[in-house]
Order: structure tokens, then C-alpha cells, then sequence
């Protein structure tokens, strides 16, 4: 017996009660042939007995009312002390909760499309495909608040899977894979509900077994997790997890056999072997654009400073909105001497030490020209695209200089504990 049922069980039972002694009471009061004056008169007349017993069960009823009212507050209150609210109970050490640092929500102009699972140390997003539409203009929102823009880099018709890429973001709080499949797991099983318009709560799952569904283009789903648990439109997308928060499956959508051989679209679970089969085939360039500084700067270790001599400073980028200077002549340019505090004397100390961020992140530079040091904050941007190729500019040149130090060629980031590096 759950514990709303055991208090409404008490609420009507002490209701009860308090009726039958409040009616008792009303009874004995109107009781008739008992009722005589304070003067030792005779007996009333019939007609004024009726009044009096009418007054009686009048009183009565009131109390039953008062009674009931008064048992049913009491065991409110004692029913809402005995529920723990989650927010309350929640251990923010418990595998459970440190999962759940690994969901986002997925939103288009403040409206929640879905959910999404953070990949371990990766910072990308799996997701139900068919909860992104046409899949633009799609914002996460992570577990600490924030919001970072999302572009599809990679995504599965069959499998009803996506993979979004954050546009300046770097949590990397995600989950990994569980080594116990769906069907082994047993009730130990748990997805993530939404209990407010963006919030996030753990919640019980409950698998019936493995199945063969019909995915989009005719993609025939092996082990596919067929779920008893009922799931909204905006959870699709949420990954099911054990007790110790590893991914067994992630929730799409996809084709239940049916009697007439149609199709009845329904949530299910993507097991972990088809999650990394699916992202094997992640194309190379399908990771978070890396911040651009946008400076071209070979290494000063002459005079009075060691750092990074700055040769010239693309109009685009945040140097230039910063106030950089560039100038051959290394009297008349800025030299950037430290970023954040730690030294930098080459351009590849000062391209790591630019990589530690995420686009839309601030750094702080120290610089030193004209014989004075001078403080400079900026906010990363992303490199602009070569409107001829498409691709974002990146220039080198045999002496070091770069005009994009702290940013790499396009590869994938650190393989994913979830999923095996795409190649």
C-alpha cells in the first residue's frame, strides 16, 4: 500500500469517528422526553420538542463538519512531513545524482523540445532525433543553468539518433556506459523525468524485455529495449541508467510491431552496443568549434620581456575587439606576456594555454608595449568561415608564427568513456 493511500485510509476513518461521537452527542441532547426548563415546569409541547431536536441535529451536523475538517488538516500535515520533497532527499554524492549532472535539456526559443545525455568527458550531446525537427536553433540547458547553443553534427534515421555538438560550452560531466545490458539490469533501472518546465528528476523505469522493431527507413532494430514505463514527448531523448548511473540505453522513438501491420510510433530503448556503433561513424569535423584568438605572432625573447610577439591581428577576432596591436616591429606592437596568470613565451604555449577555454569564455591577458604592462580581458570567439571553402580560416607559416594560435585542426575530442572515438 502506497503512503497517499494509507493517509487517505486515516483521513476517512478518523472522519468517520469524529462523525459518529458528534452525532452520538447530538442525540443524547435531543433525546426526546428528556427535555424540561430550568423551572421544573412540565413537560413542553410537541411542536417545541421538534424545534429543539431540529436545533440539536442541526449542532450536530455542524461539529461532524468541524470534526471532519479539523482531522483532515492534521493528517495533511502529517502526510506532507512523511513525503520528503526529491529536491530535499537528494544526495548530491549518490550515483544517481552525479547522473543527472549529465542531462540536459534541449529547447528551441524557451520551448523544451527533449532530453539529452552529455558524453563522458567528450562534451557532446546524444539525442533522439525526432525530437529535434528540422534540428536549427536548438539551445542545451545544462544541469548548472546554463545555456549553450547546439548544431547537428552527426545523426541516424534508423536508430532515431543525434549527436549535437555545443557551440561554447565545455561540461564535461556526462555518463558512461554500463556493463550490465537493460534486460539484466531488472528493476534497478532509472530515467530522468521532468518535475518543472526545465527541471530535471531521476525517476523509475521499467523494461518489458528486447525486440526487433521497425526503425525510420525500414532499419530493422535488434535488442531494441521495449519499455512498460510511459515516457512524454519532451523526455524522449533521456538516457536509462543503472544504480550506479552508467548508461544501458538511451529513450527514441520507433516502430512497435501491431496486428495490422502498421506502424505505432513509440519511445524504446537504444541499447549501448547500438549507441557505439552509431557514433563509429561520427565524421572527424563533428567537435565544439576551438576558440580563436586570432593573432599571427612569432616568440620575443629579446630585452626586457619574454612572451609572444604580436606581427598582426585579423579585424575579426577577439584581439582586435580587444585593442591588440600588431606591427612587425616589435617597439611599436603588443607582446603578450601571460594568459590567465601562467607565462606563455611561444606561440604554442600561448595556443594550450588559449585551448583551456571554451568559445564565449573570458580570458585575461597581460601585455607589455611601450615600456608598460597593461591588463586585457576578452571573450574568445570562434574563427569566421572562408566564405570560398566554407571551412574556418587557418593560416601557418614555417617560422611558428600562426595566425590562429590555440587553435588545432579539426579532430575529435578526447574519446568518449561512453563511446569509442569516431573515426
Amino acid at each position: 500500500m502506497t503512503t497517499a493511500k494509507r493517509f487517505s485510509l486515516t483521513i476517512s476513518a478518523l472522519t468517520l469517528t469524529a462523525g459518529l461521537l458528534a452525532v452520538e452527542d447530538g442525540a443524547a441532547q435531543a433525546k426526546p422526553g428528556d427535555s424540561h426548563s430550568d423551572t421544573g415546569s412540565a413537560a413542553k409541547p410537541r411542536d417545541l420538542q421538534n424545534r429543539d431536536s431540529q436545533s440539536n441535529v442541526g449542532k450536530a451536523a455542524r461539529s461532524v463538519e468541524q470534526s471532519a475538517r479539523g482531522v483532515a488538516n492534521a493528517a495533511g500535515d502529517v502526510a506532507d512531513s512523511a513525503i520528503p520533497d526529491p529536491s530535499d532527499s537528494a544526495d548530491p554524492e549518490s550515483p544517481l545524482e552525479r547522473a543527472r549532472q549529465g542531462v540536459v535539456v534541449l529547447e528551441r526559443q524557451g520551448k523544451v523540445l527533449g532530453v539529452g545525455t552529455v558524453l563522458n568527458g567528450d562534451g557532446r550531446i546524444v539525442t533522439a532525433l525526432s525530437s529535434l525537427t528540422h534540428g536549427n536553433n536548438i539551445d542545451a540547458r545544462f544541469a548548472d543553468g546554463s545555456v549553450s547553443p547546439v548544431k547537428l553534427g552527426h545523426s541516424d534515421r534508423g536508430w532515431d539518433l543525434a549527436l549535437l555538438i555545443p557551440q561554447n560550452s565545455r561540461w564535461k560531466k556526462g555518463l558512461k556506459p554500463s556493463k550490465t545490458s537493460g534486460n539484466d539490469a531488472g528493476l534497478g533501472l532509472h530515467s530522468f523525468s521532468q518535475v518543472g518546465k526545465k527541471a530535471i528528476a531521476v525517476s523509475r523505469t521499467i523494461v518489458k524485455g528486447t525486440n526487433t522493431l521497425l526503425g525510420g527507413d525500414s532499419t530493422l532494430l535488434r535488442d531494441a529495449l521495449e519499455l512498460i514505463t510511459r515516457f512524454k514527448d519532451q523526455e524522449v531523448g533521456a538516457p536509462i541508467v543503472d544504480d550506479k548511473g552508467n548508461v544501458v540505453a538511451v529513450v527514441a522513438r520507433a516502430c512497435a510491431p501491431t496486428s495490422s501491420g502498421g506502424c505505432d510510433q513509440v519511445p524504446y530503448g537504444v541499447p549501448v552496443s547500438a549507441l557505439k556503433a552509431f557514433l563509429r561513424t561520427v565524421p572527424s569535423n563533428a567537435v565544439p568549434p576551438a576558440p580563436w584568438l586570432g593573432i599571427q605572432g612569432v616568440a620575443k625573447d629579446a630585452g626586457p620581456v619574454r612572451g609572444v610577439h604580436v606581427l598582426s591581428v585579423h579585424p575579426q577576432s577577439s584581439a582586435a575587439a580587444a585593442g591588440l596591436q600588431g606591427d612587425p616591429n616589435a617597439a611599436s606592437a603588443d607582446i603578450i606576456v601571460a594568459v590567465d596568470g601562467t607565462s606563455v613565451t611561444t606561440p604554442e604555449a600561448l595556443s594550450q594555454a588559449i585551448n583551456q577555454h571554451a568559445v564565449g569564455e573570458s580570458v585575461q591577458l597581460l601585455i607589455y608595449s611601450r615600456n608598460k604592462f597593461r591588463q586585457v580581458s576578452l571573450s574568445l570567439r570562434a574563427a569566421p568561415e572562408d566564405r570560398a571553402s566554407g571551412r574556418q580560416l587557418r593560416k601557418s607559416s614555417a617560422n611558428g608564427a600562426s595566425e590562429r594560435p590555440g587553435v588545432p585542426t579539426p579532430r575529435p575530442s578526447k574519446p568518449s568513456e561512453v563511446i569509442p572515438e569516431p573515426r
